[in-house]
């Protein structure tokens, strides 16, 4: 089924992270773990959470703990540290980053965690600081990227890996010549932050999009760290650079399947859940809106005698149906199964009542074609008005209610709750 191909690529996604992965629901209790994540604590990690069970965060990784608060007390939506971690694979330094998954309205609903593996960069670090400039030779032969600034700030040297990067001449990159293949918003950020780490001689830690040899902006993590010179005074900066860009493709791919069908790309459930609330907060202020239940009449029969591929086939097509009949803004969600809603932001009760009547012409004088057959669906619509702040769990059941009223009726008709 097409239901099954996009959850599994949901989880693929996830589990290729070749760095350990956690997500956490709103009690910060943890919701997954990826295959990374076993490998590098499959000394710590109880059976319990491959059967499902839901498990704190503190229990498995106390030392996550206390910086998951901090972070969550504050308003940013990402926070890095680095940590030595004892690891089934012995003593890793990793780049933690901790980021809120939010939801259209920027409201925080649920966590990940991403652990980046940097012990060998960060020991590559630490000859560079007790070496200075003899070691800038090692960093020509690494695949990372390498750059040195000096006590102003301005950049003065670039590893091979940079070079073959950015497919820039060395020349062309100095001082601050590097920085004319960063976006103008990006550019502006990485400076605002590197004043004010020079200004306070602190490591700093950026991402920012660079232009490629091939001309293709590429998100990378710069790292800076200040070194001193041989009277032990600040003398610059030694950083690392890295291509995180799939991370940030995986990492938004996450954010969106939390809040889309991955079977017909409209949004679900959840989204639903988020919004509704949002309109019931509008009444006070006067603004009505709507929320449309829809069930597809005697759907399990297509299922029945053409299989779950045509009845998925089917449902996609009818989800493009739908929205064409729909104002921008408005929005088209899947629950599940054959069930979708609708919620109209600031609308009276006639026209929500010709908008369901448009839905129920539109779906019923359209022809479904499966190998060897057309015919035709028709929908039991349930309406509901949102008029005053009542809790949003009562606002469905009366829109459920419609719903199943439009069905006992006979279906291809909807109904007004009063």
């Amino acid at each position: 089924m097409i239901w099954e191909t996009s959850e599994d690529r949901f989880k693929l996604i996830f589990n290729i992270i070749p760095n350990p992965a956690i997500i956490l629901d709103l009690d910060n209790l943890i919701e997954s773990i990826n295959d990374s994540c076993f490998e590098y604590f499959q000394n710590q990690i109880p059976p319990a959470i491959v059967y499902g069970e839901k498990l704190s965060l503190e229990r498995i990784f106390p030392w996550l703990a206390k910086e998951l608060d901090y972070f969550l007390s504050g308003n940013s939506r990402e926070y890095n540290f680095e940590k030595e971690i004892e690891t089934s694979k012995g003593k890793i330094i990793f780049q933690i980053r901790i980021k809120k998954i939010l939801d259209p309205f920027d409201q925080h609903i649920s966590t990940l965690i991403l652990m980046n593996d940097i012990t060998s960069i960060v020991e590559a670090e630490k000859k560079v600081a007790r070496a200075r400039d003899f070691y800038l030779t090692l960093f020509e032969e690494f695949p990372a990227m390498i750059w040195r600034a000096g006590l102003d700030g301005h950049f003065n040297y670039f590893n091979r890996a940079w070079l073959a990067f950015t497919g820039r001449p060395a020349e062309e990159q100095m001082g601050f010549g590097w920085a004319a293949g960063v976006p103008e918003t990006d550019r502006q950020r990485f400076l605002n932050l590197y004043a004010a780490a020079i200004k306070e001689q602190k490591s700093f830690e950026i991402e920012f999009r660079l232009k490629r040899y091939d001309g293709q902006y590429r998100w990378v993590l710069c790292v800076g760290r200040p070194f001193s010179g041989l009277d032990g005074e600040f003398a610059g900066y030694i950083g690392s650079s890295f291509d995180i860009t799939e991370r940030k493709m995986q990492e938004e791919e996450l954010s969106y399947l939390a809040m889309h069908d991955p079977l017909t790309g409209l949004p679900n459930r959840r989204m639903l859940e988020v919004i509704l609330p949002r309109l019931i907060e509008q009444t006070e202020l006067g603004k009505l809106s709507a929320l449309f239940f829809i069930d597809l009449d005697n759907f399990k029969q297509v299922n029945d005698n053409f299989g779950h591929n045509v009845g998925d086939g089917i449902l996609i097509e009818l989800g493009r149906i739908l929205k064409k009949q729909l104002r921008e803004g408005d929005l088209l969600a899947r629950l599940g199964g054959d069930e979708f809603a609708i919620l109209l932001d600031g609308i009276e009760e006639k026209e929500a009542e010709n908008i369901a009547r448009r839905l129920l012409e539109s779906v019923s004088h359209f022809q479904f074609v499966t190998p060897g057959q057309a015919f035709n669906l028709f929908l039991s619509i349930g309406v509901t008005m949102i008029s005053k702040k009542d809790a949003p769990e009562v606002i469905i059941s009366r829109a459920d209610t419609a719903m199943y009223q439009a069905k006992e009726r006979g279906g291809n008709q909807f109904v007004l709750y009063k």
